[in-house]
Formats: C-alpha cells, structure tokens, sequence
C-alpha cells in the first residue's frame, strides 16, 4: 500500500491516505480542518475513498469529517467509546475554541482485533486507550498509525476531559512497545519514529 502525508489545520493533524497498490481503492486516516489538499489528491489519482477512520474523536481529528465524507462518499468508522465524541463538541474540545464542532454521525465501528481491509490494505486494530476512552491504533505490515498515544519522544495530552494518564502510559508500555522494534510509528502530530526508538528515548515511558 502507499501512504501520502497531509499535515493540515490550526494544529497541524497528520492525515494519511492509504491508496491501494492493486486498485483505485483507499483508505484515510483522520481529517482536519480544511482538507482540500487530501481531496486534491484523491481526486488527481483518480481514488474512490472506502473508509474514513477516525483515531479518536478530538476536534483537530475530525473537523473534516462532513467535508471528507460529501465529497466522496467514504463510510465513518470509530471506536464506539469515541462515538459520542463526534456530536458533543465539549468532549471533542471545540467548545472551548468557540467553535461547537460536529460531526456526521458514524457508518461502523472498530474495537479491538477488528481487521479493515480494502483489497490489498490490511490495517489490524488496537484499543489503545488514554488520550480518550476509544482511541486506536492501526497496524499494518511494517507501520502503525498510532494517533495521539506516542509521538516521537513525546506522549499525547491527558489532560482533557475523560483522558487518563495512567491508562495512556500503560497503554504505550502494552500495547505499542510490544510491537516490533523496526515497526515505523506514524503519529497524529510530529514526525514519524519507531518502536525501538521510543523504548531507548522517550523520556516518559522507557522500554
């Protein structure tokens, strides 16, 4: 599978579209704000986005949701434990920005050991729990798109409403660090690291 890299929106989200290497068919992980640079894209190679999936249900995460989704049609997948996330913009964040975000509502959702697959894309799915109740992570052959859990040498924020810090840190300890140490972490904000990098370095969870 391929992987094209849009860093958008006020608080530069990552954004991975996956396209299919076989076919037409791709996959996008997350959408923020202003995502007509990732529509540009589908829409020169000529793509028919199957899913959009959600990491978890922060505003920065999922301001582009409504846009993604009328453009193209993609069905909305999340954990269900993130679902109320989408249509409460106080569990979302946006509230405090003035800004009352909403999103359509989901198509599905992923729990864990759940398996997306668009013909040759095959992304397993961890319940990694802590930055929010539902957050996921999506694992593929030799990369994860981990969201908001680790970043490189950095943990996400555990201070919003129905985080937690512990759970993150136990979350990274079972879940992220028990996967292969050459597998390349692709995070929601930062640049991309990888497992054994963040076991020596990561200054808030050591390996």
């Amino acid at each position: 599978m391929k992987v094209y890299k849009f860093t958008i929106g006020t608080f530069a989200v990552n954004n991975y579209l996956i396209q299919s290497e076989t076919s037409n068919k791709a996959i996008l992980i997350d959408a923020g704000e202003a995502p007509q640079p990732i529509l540009n894209k589908i829409q020169s190679l000529g793509l028919e986005l199957v899913y959009l999936i959600n990491t978890h249900g922060h505003g920065d995460h999922i301001a582009g949701n409504a846009t993604i989704i009328r453009e193209t049609g993609a069905k909305l997948l999340i954990h269900p434990l993130d679902e109320p996330y989408l249509r409460d913009p106080t569990l979302n964040l946006s509230a405090f920005l003035g800004a009352r975000l909403e999103s359509p509502p989901a198509d599905g959702f992923l729990e864990e050991g759940d398996e997306v697959t668009v013909d040759d894309i095959r992304l397993r799915v961890l319940h990694t729990p802590g930055h929010t109740p539902g957050h996921i992570t999506l694992v593929g052959e030799n990369l994860a798109f981990v969201g908001d859990v680790i970043f490189y040498e950095g943990i996400g924020r555990t201070d919003f409403p129905r985080s937690d810090h512990n759970q993150l840190l136990q979350t990274i300890r079972t879940k992220i660090y028990t996967l292969p140490d050459e597998m390349n972490l692709l995070p929601g904000h930062g640049p991309e690291t990888t497992v054994a990098h963040e076991k020596r370095h990561n200054p808030f969870v050591r390996g």
